[in-house]
């Protein structure tokens, strides 16, 4: 034994080469007899124990090297062989080791080869079934994420069992392995050897599991580290091992913990540290994957080793100025856990606080970091400092102006963040749970007045006492200056020193107060020798100058305010009331500390008052996410209470009109948190508290908000969010069933059931009769709003869409119920009577008898011949009172709109439903006839002929039912129902007359109730509408009313969708409202015009050029109306790219402001993405070169090319073109545009292609400078931003005539 020299390979290979001095491998056992030869080297096994492996050993290496070809229960059985020989070796060691004298050399040689052979042998086999195990784990996880079900037979059959591997390799070098190898420590290869063993267990991804297999690996690596100094090794494998394992992320920091713990290896963490961050300075090693795990180890490493990380904070320092954003992340999430782990307490020293407010400055700067994967996090960051108390009352509101910066940064991962900070800071605030900025500010004003007084309170009680100091050195002045005198020529040649006031000061005075003013000199002194500053000032001094200047000293000191105060104070002297007390300090101090708070406090509540406007941008993002933390900053804001947090409230109202599904969950769930979350204890508290809130938010909300309440509620009910039990108090609250409820609240809790009606109509169905004995009896006589209220939420229930194959009728009221003689009394009992919000009233209730009374013209009839009686002699309109004229409009026009719809919806539904009905009995019977009369063949096909001619017949029969049903309609409506002969025609004549009379009728509410109503009756019949036409649009030019013209505006829109043909050639007039003076005026024309355009109602080519300057407008509203206009329009085919060009041509004649032409333009340019339009845009701009020669609009046109994203095509055709502008090439500003654009055209990686037509049209540029003779081509600025000042070209200017610039369209082109 003693003569083989096992040598551990670096390659399995290396034990193939024949050696002299060396143990290599003579046989490769062939796979077919290696069953049979290892169970011979069993029975070896049985009879030698360990030591059966030197004459053996070739047989495992044959196994090892053919791994690959032999089956996985051979290498198990193989693994079996060697683990149980190497758990005996270890037993021998162990006896061996007990009597170490008896070991001679030989044996000590032979051991230490076979611990090397079993060894190799062991770990080698444990890798290579391992790795197996690992590649058929991996591929049926493969499978099983493609849907396939085949299954490996051989896969985990024959799994090691790592953790009893790791033990035994512990237990083996846990023996004292240097008394064999003859040497102070075990050799680096063998060690190497068993650590691959357990490196390789953790780059498995199933050793995340297996955690006590884990906690063995990390006490046997432990074991090295202290014993066989391994620490170095260890810490650069486990780098190597993180960098391409991600599963290691939290295993790594895990069995760092454990060894510290376990084995006091402190300083792997600073080795650790070093080693994961040094590697990633250099860029050749750059690894992005490498380094965000390596990151992910050290974010590991500080939440669980916290307090170990402190020292290695300023070393991480250094590592924030590299590009790795990973590594930056990491170092700053280290600094946060090190602050919460040990610098949160309530008792840090000034040392600890300085440490703390540093690492918080380094986290503040890095909200600015150029990466926005890094401001994210650290928003995040301080969003848990802030939750767990750690933020500093200083740095609150630091914190929080920059967390509201960024909710407008341009990354949408950081508003996100940024504007969860916000909420963050709001919800964990150190201000208290209501937050009310008014009231916090009177308290800080009222505050600051106590502090004030109490100040000047202490001002005087402090120059009282100088005073009274001063009259008291005055009489010892004159002693003190005799003892000074008497002692300075004692001590003129001692030296003395500056007083140090704070530390004597007080013993010299003690001493003067009690009139021992030899004392008080000496001791001054004392403290002032070995001063050469005073002795250098005293050679220069008399004696008489001397003793002045000792004698300032002493006074200064005497009379020190502060320690006297103290000195009073403490002695609890009889005259208290001459100087402050310490309940006078002790006030002083608490109100300062009061007003500092409460001056935080507001600064806080401020900011979160900036945050308002930009949350509100959030709520309408194009990301979901800013909409969501938006929409939780408005809740907590609610929550607390905060000032300007109802109109946030009703911003996530309006975004309910979004039609996006997530979003509109989003607002119901947040409405849902806010109103219907209460923490009532009984149902009936809970139902209250919601019903009050309901109504508190319903007389809040602007009428702008009130159909985004509308939807709410209704999605809300037909969800079932909102239960029948708040319905039923809602009930309560109507019928006054509820104790202490006012009108007001009764007829808000109206208006929600009418809004929840529109998700549940039982809600109204069932409760008719409740809702009119309420509305229209005894209370409604009281209160015409509650009867107001009462008709829209009856109309509610005949607001379903009606089937014509519904063979039941819609549900209407007969006309002689009662409830229709109780409105009718009210509408004229008080039509001649001056009570408030009948207008109101009087729409509604005729809305509510066209949509449920079964004969609606009959209750209308009625009710106009009656209401024309009370007011007496309708001809002699002029003397009748403004508000019965305004009440009578108001009636005609309401009738004639709800005729009209009640002919066009109701009537005409109903025809064609009971025509259905009809057909379909017809149908039924000839069917049954058939069954009848079908006895033979020649009765059956005479039958079926005979049905055939029925049933054509009876579909032209229903074609010609439809058409008939339509003719009278129409026929109705233009020729009967405003006719000379009907009641509406009649009092249609007095409407016209107070239009035509505006001078008669000169009172604005008069105008615009008479307008609207004969806007109205222009609906009805089109030759109604033809007559008046004319006069509706001079009226629009000439009055000055200003609802005159917004309701003109309004009506028009619904008379161009229904007489397109007789208003059409008056859409002119509606664009020339856009240059109204009022602000009002212009936007509802803008919002008419858009409407009609984007509806296709209207063309968009002539005057939408006036849409277009509006873009530019002084209103902020009238920019973002027509801001999104032109976006919507963009939007459709191909609007824009249509009337660009005609929109250019009038925009050079109107907007005669440069600055705001291009602002147009380079608007309405950015809208246009399309590649072919562009190209398409260059042919048509060149073109309108040659329509005029005025070098202005010249440059304008070029200024229009430079906004055009140019490729290769587009290109090719501005240098086609060239022609038609080559002559304003000399034209400064067009050459210099010129140039902008090719520029352009070469910035970055450009095709050659590009690069050619660049070079051509260059050329052709620089050929216009040779051939014009003087011509000199201009410089080029680097930016072009100011008009060109050439006196010649401004001379030609002024000579030349500028020509008129034609419209240019697709069909001018």
């Amino acid at each position: 034994m003693s003569h083989i020299n096992f040598v551990i390979p670096q390659n399995r290979n290396e034990l193939l080469s024949e050696s002299d001095d060396q143990y290599f491998v003579k046989t490769i056992i062939n796979p077919r007899e290696i069953t049979t030869t290892l169970n011979v080297a069993k029975g070896c096994y049985k009879d030698e124990g360990p030591t059966y492996i030197s004459d053996n050993f070739d047989i495992y290496f044959s196994i090892l090297h053919q791994a690959d070809q032999l089956p996985m229960e051979m290498l198990f059985t193989a693994y079996e062989h060697l683990h149980k020989a190497t758990q005996d070796l270890i037993k021998s060691l162990i006896f061996l080791l007990e009597d170490k004298d008896s070991v001679n050399e030989e044996m000590k040689m032979k051991y230490n080869t076979i611990i090397k052979m079993l060894m190799y042998l062991y770990t080698s086999i444990v890798q290579v079934i391992d790795h197996k195990n690992e590649m058929n784990f991996v591929q049926s996880v493969n499978r099983k994420s493609k849907g396939k079900k085949k299954k490996n037979p051989d896969a985990f059959m024959h799994s090691i069992e790592r953790k009893s591997v790791v033990i035994v390799l512990h237990q083996l070098i846990q023996q004292d392995l240097r008394f064999f190898f003859n040497s102070p420590s075990v050799d680096d290869t063998f060690i190497k050897l068993l650590t691959d063993v357990c490196y390789g267990f953790l780059e498995a991804p199933t050793i995340k599991g297996e955690k006590e297999t884990r906690q063995e690996i990390f006490n046997f690596l432990g074991y090295l580290v202290v014993h066989e100094g391994h620490g170095m090794a260890f810490v650069i494998r486990l780098v190597q091992l993180v960098k391409t394992y991600e599963h290691l992320t939290i295993c790594i920091s895990e069995g760092v913990q454990h060894l510290i713990q376990n084995h006091n290896c402190k300083m792997l963490i600073r080795d650790l540290v070093r080693e994961i961050t040094e590697w990633q300075v250099d860029e050749k090693f750059a690894d992005s994957q490498g380094t965000r795990f390596c990151s992910m180890v050290l974010t590991q490493m500080a939440v669980q080793m916290p307090d170990l990380m402190i020292p290695e904070v300023m070393y991480l320092n250094k590592y924030l100025a590299h590009d790795s954003y990973h590594l930056r992340n990491s170092v700053l999430s280290v600094m946060v856990e090190v602050i919460l782990a040990a610098l949160t307490r309530n008792d840090l020293n000034e040392e600890e606080k300085e440490s703390r407010d540093e690492l918080l400055e380094i986290l503040e700067e890095h909200i600015a970091d150029v990466a926005a994967s890094v401001r994210s996090k650290v928003f995040q960051h301080w969003c848990r400092l802030q939750k767990e108390n750690a933020v500093p009352v200083k740095m609150q509101n630091v914190i929080l102006e920059k967390a509201i910066f960024h909710l407008r940064d341009k990354a949408a991962n950081v508003r996100k963040v940024a504007a969860n900070c916000v909420t963050t800071f709001l919800e964990y605030n150190l201000f208290g749970a209501k937050l009310e900025l008014g009231k916090l500010r009177e308290e800080l004003a009222e505050k600051k007045g106590l502090l004030d007084k109490l100040k000047s309170e202490l001002d005087d009680l402090k120059l009282n006492k100088l005073t009274e100091l001063e009259q008291e050195w005055l009489e010892k002045e004159n002693e003190i200056k005799a003892v000074v005198e008497s002692n300075i020529n004692k001590s003129s040649n001692e030296k003395s020193m500056e007083i140090d006031e704070n530390v004597d000061s007080s013993i010299v005075r003690f001493y003067i107060m009690e009139g021992k003013y030899e004392d008080a000199f000496k001791i001054f002194e004392k403290v002032a020798a070995n001063s050469d500053n005073f002795q250098n000032i005293k050679e220069n001094m008399s004696n008489d100058d001397v003793a002045g200047f000792y004698l300032m000293l002493l006074k200064s000191m005497f009379l020190k305010i502060p320690d006297h105060i103290n000195e009073v104070i403490n002695s609890n002297t009889q005259n208290k009331n001459a100087v402050p007390t310490e309940e006078h300090l002790e006030r002083l101090e608490a109100l300062s500390t009061t007003v500092d708070f409460l001056q935080t406090s507001v600064s806080f509540l401020e900011l979160l008052d900036q945050a308002m406007k930009p949350m509100i941008d959030l709520l309408y993002s194009v990301n979901i996410s800013d909409m969501t933390e938006a929409v939780n900053f408005f809740i907590a804001a609610y929550n607390f209470k905060l000032d300007n947090a109802l109109i946030g409230v009703l911003e996530i109202l309006k975004a309910i009109r979004s039609c996006d599904h997530d979003r509109k969950d989003i607002i119901l769930n947040a409405m849902k948190t806010i109103y219907l979350t209460t923490s009532a204890e009984n149902m009936e508290d809970h139902t209250t508290t919601i019903v009050e809130r309901l109504i508190d938010l319903l007389r809040t909300i602007s009428m702008d908000n009130l159909q985004d309440l509308n939807s709410i509620i209704a999605e809300w009910v037909e969800k079932g969010t909102l239960d029948n039990s708040v319905i039923d108090m809602l009930w309560q609250y109507v019928t006054l069933k509820k104790q202490d409820v006012c009108k007001d609240k009764s007829r808000a809790a109206l208006t929600i059931l009418t809004m929840a009606a529109k998700g549940r109509k039982t809600i109204v169905t069932r409760n008719i009769k409740l809702v009119g004995t309420i509305g229209f009896g005894e209370r409604g006589q009281d209160d015409i709003l509650l009867a107001t209220h009462a008709c829209h939420m009856l109309c509610v229930s005949s607001m379903d869409v009606r089937n014509i194959s519904d063979p039941n009728p819609p549900n209407r009221i007969y006309a002689n119920d009662e409830m229709w003689k109780s409105l009718r009394d009210m509408v004229v009992t008080n039509f001649d009577k001056r009570v408030k919000f009948f207008n109101g009233f009087l729409s509604a209730a005729v809305e509510l008898i066209f949509r449920l009374c079964s004969t609606p013209l009959v209750v209308i009839e009625d009710i106009l011949k009656t209401a024309l009686v009370k007011i007496g002699d309708a001809t002699e309109e002029s003397s009748l009172e403004a508000f019965l004229l305004i009440r009578m409009n108001v009636l005609v026009g309401e009738i004639a709109i709800r005729f009209l719809n009640f002919m066009d919806e109701d009537i005409y539904k109903e025809l064609k439903r009971r025509q259905f009905i009809r057909r379909d009995k017809k149908k039924n019977n000839n069917k049954s006839l058939r069954k009848r009369n079908n006895v033979s063949l020649s009765a059956s096909q005479s039958s079926c002929s005979t049905d055939a001619t029925a049933t054509d017949d009876s579909i032209l029969e229903g074609a010609q039912a439809c058409d008939a049903d339509a003719d009278y309609i129409s026929d109705l409506l233009e020729n009967r129902t405003v006719s000379s002969s009907s009641t509406l025609g009649k009092l249609s004549r007095h409407i016209v007359y107070q239009c035509e009379n505006p001078n008669t009728f000169n009172e604005e509410h008069v105008q615009c109730s008479a307008i609207s109503a004969l806007l109205r009756l222009m609906l009805v019949s089109s030759d109604f509408c033809s007559k008046h036409i004319q006069l509706i649009f001079t009226i629009l030019e000439k009055t000055s009313f200003e609802d005159v013209k917004i309701s003109i505006l309004v009506h028009c829109s619904d008379l161009l969708e229904k007489y397109p043909n007789i208003v059409e050639p008056y859409t002119p007039r509606l664009f020339l409202r856009l240059e109204d003076k009022s602000v009002e005026i212009r936007k509802s024309a803008f919002f008419i015009l858009s409407n009609l355009i984007l509806r296709d109602m209207i063309r968009a080519q002539g005057h939408i050029s006036e849409m277009a300057i509006s873009i530019v407008d002084e209103e902020d509203d009238m920019r973002q109306m027509a801001s999104n206009f032109f976006v919507q329009l963009s939007h459709k085919a191909n609007n824009l790219y249509t009337v660009l060009p005609d929109i250019f041509t009038h925009l050079c004649d109107k907007v005669k402001d440069e600055e705001q032409l291009k602002t147009i333009l380079k608007f309405l340019f950015g809208l246009i993405d399309n590649n072919k339009q562009m190209e398409s845009l260059v042919d048509r701009f060149c073109a309108k070169y040659r329509l005029s020669e005025d070098e202005n609009v010249a440059k304008n046109i070029t200024f229009c090319l430079t906004l055009i994203n140019y490729n290769e095509r587009s290109l090719k055709k501005l240098s086609e073109n060239f022609e038609l502008y080559k002559n304003f090439v000399l034209v400064n500003d067009v050459y210099l545009y010129l140039k902008q654009i090719l520029a352009n055209c070469t910035k970055g990686v450009v095709k050659q292609e590009i690069k050619d037509r660049v070079t051509e049209l260059e050329g052709k540029i620089k050929g216009m400078f040779e051939l014009t003779e003087g011509a000199k081509m201009p410089d080029v600025p680097k930016k072009v931003t100011r008009k060109s000042k050439n006196k010649s070209l401004a001379k030609k200017k002024q000579v030349k005539k500028r020509s008129k610039v034609e419209s240019d369209s697709d069909s001018s082109d």
